[in-house]
């Protein structure tokens, strides 16, 4: 099912696999697919990557994903280009975990963990697969590594949507995660 709306949306009118189309100013006309209903909101990930950009410039993972240069620019520049009817639903904004992408399987030890479980569409490889200017490309994921692997990379999601990791200063692409109110 189709989704694209300009005016309010109510949560409750939202199923799983719904699409909206969002224009995100300077950046593009994009879709994004529920994948999750709870409590919490609608959680919305974008079927394809808006932008590539580095984790930190430094190549470093201190200080995670909260305190990256990345999370830094979601925050701000990213959601400012969201139209505003929507904007006001966002809860937050953010970038997959691995658990959604791949849950805590054997690789995932390489990881700060989360508490989050694999999206029931992810567990189809084809799912995870996305595309930047039509070509598909790797993206990050919220976990670094943990630092008896690495102290630069972060998850991310390969080309062909497996599992692995990238050095914090490569340009990889950002698939954006929405939660609605």
């Amino acid at each position: 099912m189709q989704v694209s709306r300009k005016t309010q949306i109510a949560t409750e009118e939202f199923k799983l696999c719904d699409q909206i189309a969002i224009k995100l100013k300077n950046l593009g006309d994009f879709t994004a697919t529920v994948r999750k209903i709870s409590d919490d909101g609608v959680l919305l990930i974008f079927d394809s990557i808006v932008v590539r950009r580095r984790m930190n410039s430094e190549w470093t993972n201190e200080g995670g994903f909260e305190n990256s240069e990345l999370n830094k620019w979601m925050q701000s520049e990213l959601l400012d280009a969201f139209p505003e009817e929507l904007k006001s639903r966002i809860k937050s904004i953010s970038i997959p975990t691995y658990g959604q992408m791949f849950g805590h399987d054997d690789f995932y030890k390489n990881f700060e963990e989360d508490d989050d479980e694999q999206l029931l569409l992810m567990k189809n490889e084809k799912n995870r697969v996305a595309t930047f200017e039509d070509e598909t490309c790797s993206y990050w994921l919220k976990n670094a590594t943990k630092k008896s692997v690495s102290s630069d990379y972060f998850a991310d999601v390969y080309y062909d949507g497996g599992a692995a990791y990238n050095d914090a200063g490569f340009d990889n692409g950002v698939l954006p995660v929405i939660l609605l109110s």
